[in-house]
């Protein structure tokens, strides 16, 4: 196996003499595999390696025996050793998204910190082709089926050619001890239900099935590689305009899609979203492909709008301008004369003045606010106000609501109550309106 990896290394240009390499170590027996041929490879490429480990903050006691076990392996081999502890339920929690996700994207913050020119991961050729099961049950195009790459950017996987069993086999022969993770054995995890049950199956029709998918997922690395080249160049040359891209003959039309959503949100997604974004690229189409990832067409172009982070604000509105998280707010006083020969702005409010006694407060909307809409005799939930104007639901926290003490009086684009709407014994008005940003 040392023989097959040096080749692998050497096919992809992986390692250059006098690199500090990253070794992701969790104790299992793929990376203990990787952190034993790189010492073997130490002395060739003259290489400074680093262990680092990631304590999840999930299995309790037997995280903690893997930290134990990776540090007195780095002693014994003399590779310096680095350890992260995060609490990853947690985290996933804060940012919305699964665990798997989540311990992903804080195996690769950890890595990064360290600042080393390489980042080796025991991505094996097993993996490898599970992924590409696992992207073909869900749906995908043909980047969805090449698999794991072996280089990506300063992340190299030196094991990509190798599969579990040579892995095992190399570990058996050398005598090196490894961790076993007892949730690799459950099959409530999608992944080791492929592992566990359905590539045996593919292997009874073809004992080589592994190294079969490898050359199947290099014949379509090639292709996707010209095409994504193509999506490259188009979209140098036109765009995101949407034109342009339903111009494109389909397979062209789908993968500069493709390319266009990776590039903005760094998320490859699943072919039924780039089939449906393609069908309906026509102006105010939208599609949610993923948690908090939203693709629309725009002004006759493709855009990604994000979430706004909830700011909230609340205060007092005198004469003058106020910046809100959606655009600047301007209020000023004027007599009726002067308010009766303003043009009409879509986004205004006025009050009578003297009606607030100078107690007019500007908030951010909340769940469950409601007002009285004197423009159109009905009240009604900021919610539905919102949808019907249609507002971009990812700054809808932050539109603003005009308040006397508790009881709101109405929201920009929206007339108050007669209480507080200008009438004709109004004297002064205070008027105000958003300039958007």
């Amino acid at each position: 196996m040392e023989q097959k990896v040096t080749e692998t290394i050497q096919q992809y240009d992986m390692l250059q003499k006098g690199d500090t390499v990253c070794i992701g170590v969790s104790g299992g027996k793929d990376s203990v595999a990787l952190l034993h041929i790189l010492c073997h490879l130490r002395q060739t490429y003259a290489l400074n390696l680093c262990a680092v480990h990631i304590h999840h903050g999930i299995r309790g006691e037997q995280a903690d025996d893997d930290e134990r076990f990776v540090k007195a392996l780095c002693e014994t081999t003399g590779v310096a050793f680095r350890s992260f502890h995060f609490d990853v339920p947690a985290l996933a929690k804060s940012r919305g998204i699964s665990e798997e996700t989540c311990g992903r994207e804080v195996r690769y913050e950890a890595f990064e910190s360290i600042g080393a020119d390489k980042i080796a991961t025991a991505h094996t050729l097993s993996d490898s082709v599970e992924t590409m099961l696992f992207h073909l049950a869900r749906g995908t195009g043909s980047k969805g089926l090449c698999g794991i790459p072996p280089v990506r950017g300063n992340i190299i996987r030196p094991l990509i050619a190798c599969t579990s069993e040579e892995v095992l086999t190399y570990l058996t022969q050398n005598a090196f001890p490894y961790r076993e993770d007892e949730t690799n054995r459950s099959e409530a995890y999608t992944r080791n239900f492929i592992r566990l049950s359905v590539l045996p199956l593919l292997k009874q029709i073809n004992p080589s099935f592994e190294q079969t998918v490898l050359q199947t997922m290099s014949v379509l690395t090639a292709q996707n590689d010209y095409f994504t080249a193509m999506a490259k160049d188009f979209v140098r040359r036109n765009g995101y305009r949407v034109e342009k891209i339903k111009a494109l003959p389909p397979a062209l039309q789908h993968e500069t899609v493709r390319y266009i959503i990776e590039k903005e949100t760094g998320t490859v997604p699943e072919y039924k979203h780039i089939k449906a974004i393609c069908f309906n690229l026509q102006d105010g189409a939208k599609r949610q492909i993923n948690a908090g990832i939203t693709v629309r067409v725009r002004r006759g172009a493709l855009e990604f709008p994000k979430q706004q982070a909830e700011q909230p604000y609340s205060f007092t509105v005198n004469e003058g301008t106020y910046t809100l998280p959606i655009g600047i707010l301007h209020a000023c006083v004027i007599n009726c004369k002067q308010f009766e020969n303003l043009s009409e702005h879509l986004f205004s409010f006025a009050v009578d003045y003297d009606t607030i006694n100078s107690n007019l407060i500007c908030r951010n909307k909340r769940a469950g606010d409601r007002f009285f809409d004197g423009k159109r005799g009905v009240g009604k939930s900021m919610k539905k106000y919102l949808n019907e104007i249609g507002y971009m639901p990812e700054k809808r926290s932050s539109f603003p609501v005009f308040c006397a003490g508790e009881e709101i009086l109405g929201t920009l684009g929206s007339v108050p109550n007669k209480k507080y709407a200008p009438g004709q014994h109004t004297k002064k008005v205070l008027y105000l309106y958003l300039e958007e940003q």
